[in-house]
């Protein structure tokens, strides 16, 4: 008891009058922890809700949630509790029967906050001790994580305090049998079907065998790794803000709350190579979270593919996790969301340039608008046609009318390779008369001896 409080002093992990929404599950950690905010209530003039999650995966679970509510009725506390499908969930949105439990545990949570004290206005706190930190290293390092990973929990996040990160399961346990207080044993704690429950029977006793200070030897290098992480974000942080530009565009949806939703495309500038590598690579790991809204499943293998693309030339492409894609631009290197476009979308924008011949009026300017033009109709040599770019597609660029491929034009234009394919085109044969919101062809120019012209027209 005397640690904890300590520990919660020198991390100001609680100030007087803050409002506390407690996990309780009924297991010996959240019962520990349930014990020692109230014999700190007083001193810090706590006010205490304990929430209680029924994951409706065991048939005990019932069980649990009626020991935490007459435990919490019996220490005056306030106690409300929720059912929620976790198996549904994680068949639903395809992640782990683990991963949902969390979820919903710190939506309810939070909800639970915002309902009983006001947004931003109360803190959580959790059971996590010093063997679940040292669980997650081996955890995540079996994964392949990076020093976040690592890092593990902490016992300051946001509004999440965790108070008995600096005790081990052992001592929980040792406070509770010598309190006298009871506690349930969660059934599924002894079976190995889950990844930290083989951690847990298997790895961290043969380590504790190595030497009895495993678990706190882990838990210290994960804490030391914690503050390398958070003085390499502040050094991303730099970064990001000298060598990345974000732009938004407007998807024409609203979340549930009637907010506009954006998609978001990350350019990350050339000069970002004066840093060093592994800065670059965070800041990287921060575009690709970004765009797609989720960190889970951004390896390492998927910023060497952004990476790669700074060597090469303009216009080449890398395919990557949750339909993202990465584009070599003259700035930089562009992540986005790959741009899907229907062959009716492409027939849409087709239908918008028109053209009509005319004899010409010569009382009538030559239009200088971006998107109307005229053509001398007499050097047409085939038949006009309405389409987008193909191989061999060429215009003429000066007055010698010399030939030019379209491919380089756009190049030098430095028109992005993703748009290419989707500009109108003007053509004869292969000769391009207009390239739509760019340039004409100088061969097909109207002079003073045009008698009949070609008017073309794109309705933007």
């Amino acid at each position: 008891m005397k640690k904890v409080c300590e520990y919660i002093k020198q991390n100001n992990l609680l100030e007087k009058n803050d409002f506390l929404i407690l996990g309780i599950s009924g297991g010996a950690d959240s019962v520990c922890l349930l014990y020692i905010m109230n014999e700190l209530k007083e001193e810090y003039a706590l006010d205490i809700t304990a929430v209680h999650i029924n994951h409706m995966i065991r048939e005990t679970a019932d069980r649990d949630e009626e020991y935490s509510k007459n435990l919490c009725e019996k220490l005056g506390i306030r106690f409300i509790s929720y059912k929620t499908d976790c198996p549904a969930i994680s068949a639903r949105d395809g992640i782990s029967l683990e991963e949902a439990g969390r979820n919903e545990r710190y939506r309810l949570f939070n909800e639970t906050g915002e309902k009983e004290y006001g947004k931003d206005k109360f803190k959580i706190a959790v059971a996590h001790h010093m063997d679940d930190l040292a669980e997650t290293l081996v955890f995540n390092m079996a994964r392949g994580t990076g020093i976040n990973g690592l890092s593990g929990v902490k016992c300051l996040s946001g509004n999440i305090i965790r108070p008995l990160l600096c005790v081990t399961r052992a001592e929980i346990e040792e406070y509770l049998n010598i309190k006298d207080i009871k506690y349930m044993n969660d059934e599924t704690n002894s079976s190995d079907d889950y990844a930290r429950n083989k951690i847990r029977h298997k790895i961290i006793p043969t380590m504790n065998e190595i030497t009895e200070k495993a678990v706190n030897h882990m838990a210290s290098c994960a804490m030391q790794l914690g503050e390398i992480e958070d003085y390499l974000k502040y050094r991303t942080d730099l970064l990001w803000v000298k060598y990345v530009q974000i732009f938004k565009t407007a998807t024409g949806e609203i979340d549930d709350s009637g907010k506009d939703l954006y998609k978001k495309e990350i350019l990350i500038f050339n000069n970002i190579f004066e840093e060093h590598p592994a800065l670059i690579k965070r800041v990287i790991h921060r575009a690709l979270t970004e765009v797609v809204g989720r960190a889970r499943d951004i390896s390492a293998v998927q910023i060497e593919a952004v990476l790669n693309l700074f060597e090469l030339q303009t216009g080449r492409k890398r395919d990557l996790i949750y339909n993202m894609q990465a584009l070599r631009v003259y700035e930089g290197v562009r992540i986005g969301i790959k741009k899907e476009i229907s062959e009716e979308d492409r027939e849409d924008i087709l239908k918008k340039l028109h053209f009509e011949i005319k004899d010409r009026d010569f009382s009538q300017n030559i239009p200088t608008d971006l998107y109307t033009k005229w053509f001398d109709y007499d050097k047409i040599k085939y038949s006009l046609n309405v389409r987008f770019r193909k191989e061999g597609d060429y215009l003429t660029v000066n007055g010698q009318n010399a030939k030019k491929l379209l491919s380089d034009y756009m190049t030098n234009e430095k028109i992005p390779s993703d748009e290419r394919d989707m500009i109108p085109l003007l053509a004869d044969g292969d000769h391009i008369l207009w390239v739509v919101g760019h340039r004409i062809s100088n061969y097909y120019k109207v002079t003073d001896e045009t008698k009949k012209i070609v008017v073309a027209a794109y309705n933007i």
